[in-house]
């Protein structure tokens, strides 16, 4: 028996894993995040425009309805509109496997694209409460006190950014999706539109992955809240600056732009050139109105501008997330 006693017993508590321990790193920086008065609102802001998408489409369904409110709305319009209407009611009717297809595919490059606007503001919003806060209070080396090494710190910071681009993103675009088909008037919208769930999935949820290590590479630079958000919108505008140069002289400078890149991606990956031809040809007055989405996507230089960026993001991280 020691002769002074430390105070030392054995642990008979349940010993949690260390995913558990992830868990509690990404739930705690999520839930920060969402304290943020402005983060609930865009995140409110998000599912209003998922009920905006479900009323589109739910209209979109009611044109397959003979005799329906659509059709007494049609008989007032007047003008392209009106032409426009009659033509996608007779095409829904007459090949609903190729209408649905081609119409839900156009309507979630719009929504996706649309969307992805607010989920930079969410990123924007959320910088300061992931790598940031831990960098000024020197938290790092709490964490790896904790039996949670670096890996395991970046994972559940990765966690809680996805998670937030989640409830802004593609959360919203696959609730309005299944609404939107459980509205329509036979069930088979489900079947046809399963190509545009399909290309939603894949652009966003690569979109997602790409400003998720953005955003902790931002978040990283330095432990000022506000010196972090700067960087972050000053690097997402000097981007469009980038865009309107390439266009009047060098192109390649366009992928500096990480929203062009990303929107390149969603054109290639939605197909939207042979999806707007199909339109215009069953439906007059489509060309005119999207016909400048029908040029050919510059995806080659996206890929590489992204995967750029986001090597020097994860090198960044993984730098700072090393204790001292």
């Amino acid at each position: 028996m020691a002769l002074i006693d430390a105070g030392y017993k054995r642990v008979e508590c349940l010993r949690t894993g260390i995913w558990q321990r992830r868990g509690v790193i990404a739930m705690n920086s999520l839930r920060a995040c969402l304290e943020v008065p402005w983060m609930r609102r865009f995140v409110t802001l998000a599912w209003i425009m998922c009920l905006v998408q479900t009323s589109i489409l739910f209209l979109v369904g009611q044109l397959l309805v003979p005799g329906g409110v659509i059709g007494d709305v049609v008989k007032g319009l007047g003008g392209p509109l009106r032409q426009i209407t009659n033509g996608l009611m007779a095409w829904l009717g007459a090949n609903p496997d190729i209408s649905v297809h081609t119409i839900y595919n156009i309507l979630f490059f719009f929504f996706s694209t649309i969307l992805s606007t607010v989920s930079y503001f969410a990123v924007a919003l959320a910088l300061p409460h992931l790598i940031t806060r831990d960098l000024s209070s020197n938290a790092i080396i709490v964490y790896s006190s904790k039996a949670v090494n670096r890996f395991d710190y970046v994972l559940g910071k990765f966690a809680a950014l996805f998670g937030v681009l989640t409830l802004t993103w593609l959360g919203p675009l696959c609730v309005a999706w299944f609404l939107g088909n459980a509205l329509s008037p036979n069930w088979h919208f489900f079947w046809h539109s399963r190509v545009a769930l399909f290309h939603t999935l894949i652009y966003v949820g690569t979109s997602m992955v790409f400003l998720t290590i953005m955003g902790l590479g931002v978040s990283a630079l330095s432990p000022k809240e506000k010196s972090t958000v700067s960087v972050w919108i000053s690097f997402w505008i000097l981007g469009g600056a980038f865009v309107a140069l390439g266009t009047i002289s060098k192109g390649w400078l366009k992928h500096f732009s990480f929203s062009y890149n990303l929107e390149q991606i969603a054109i290639a990956t939605f197909d939207l050139r042979n999806e707007i031809e199909t339109a215009a040809e069953n439906v007059p007055g489509v060309k005119q109105t999207i016909g400048q989405f029908l040029r050919e996507p510059e995806l080659t230089g996206a890929i590489i501008g992204l995967s750029v960026m986001a090597a020097a993001a994860g090198a960044v991280v993984w730098r700072k997330a090393k204790p001292e």
